[in-house]
């Protein structure tokens, strides 16, 4: 027998007309599903992002991050099953067996599947959007506290005033809040050493707060003037505060505290200290009193 008869054979088959025409009609079919596929990908993608973008606030554009990852998980499953039957493998023990390894992977990705249910709560129900400013607890007790800048089905990023981008898995936030909704209070406490006198450190303070309400005639809501709120080692913690929208609470915070620091040094009043209550701002050059 002819020791070179199996190489002939093989480039016989492999010069056969019949042969050659099967694989570049094979190659031509995946270049096809290749293109369609992406085309496709890009089309549907612009069609949900152009339909978000005219719905901004509306609780429908909060479906928008799983309706992309929907899109991009069924094209890419369909454009692979459509090239392996390009190439006439049976797919039946390929889905089987992605059956049994789904199952596998899912005992052992249960964070990663945790993390993607409590995603898609997150985002169904608008609980927070990109460019709210929140705190965010976690599991372990942590707090992070900055502007959602990503969100994802899996993560969530923030942005912390010091410009450290945090992530946190969906799965494990335990407690959101969001100073971004509605209205939030812009709150003052002025520490009264405990041997001034308080009748007149009250008096400061509304005259302080009457002179911001008459710098200010477009809020519709004026200061709030409480009593002593708390009692620490070097005085009385007096509290000033006033309802306003959201993001303004650290400008009117600030505007607040240079009224009352002079109203007190008006008044013969040295405080202790002058803070701010509630969250560092997310951004801007830090804050003097």
């Amino acid at each position: 027998m002819d020791p070179l008869e199996p190489v002939r054979q093989v480039v016989s088959d492999a010069l056969d007309p019949r042969l050659i025409a099967g694989g570049i009609e094979t190659v031509i079919s995946l270049a096809l599903i290749a293109v369609g596929a992406w085309l496709l990908l890009r089309i549907s993608l612009g069609l949900v992002r152009r339909t978000a973008a005219w719905r901004v606030g509306h609780p429908a554009a909060r479906m928008t991050p799983i309706i992309e990852g929907l899109l991009r998980y069924t094209i890419l499953f369909t454009a692979i099953v459509l090239m392996l039957t390009a190439v006439h493998v049976d797919i039946t023990p390929v889905l089987a067996s992605a059956t049994v390894l789904g199952v596998a992977l899912g005992f052992g990705a249960q964070q990663i599947i945790r993390d993607l249910l409590a995603g898609v709560f997150l985002l169904s129900e608008g609980i927070i959007q990109t460019g709210d400013l929140v705190r965010v607890e976690g599991s372990t007790g942590a707090s992070e506290t900055g502007i959602a800048e990503r969100i994802t089905l899996r993560v969530t990023q923030i942005r912390k005033y010091s410009g450290e981008l945090v992530t946190v898995p969906n799965g494990l936030i335990t407690k959101i809040g969001n100073w971004s909704r509605d209205y939030v209070r812009a709150v003052v406490e002025i520490l009264i050493p405990y041997g001034a006198d308080i009748g007149v450190a009250s008096q400061a303070i509304q005259e302080a707060a009457a002179a911001w309400t008459a710098a200010h005639t477009d809020r519709h809501a004026e200061p709030e003037i409480g009593g002593i709120t708390e009692l620490r080692e070097t005085g009385m913690v007096l509290q000033c505060a006033v309802l306003v929208s959201p993001g303004q609470q650290f400008a009117v915070a600030s505007e607040l505290r240079r009224s009352i620091l002079k109203s007190l040094a008006a008044h013969g009043i040295t405080p202790g200290a002058v803070a701010t209550a509630g969250v560092s701002p997310p951004a801007g050059p830090p804050r003097s009193t």
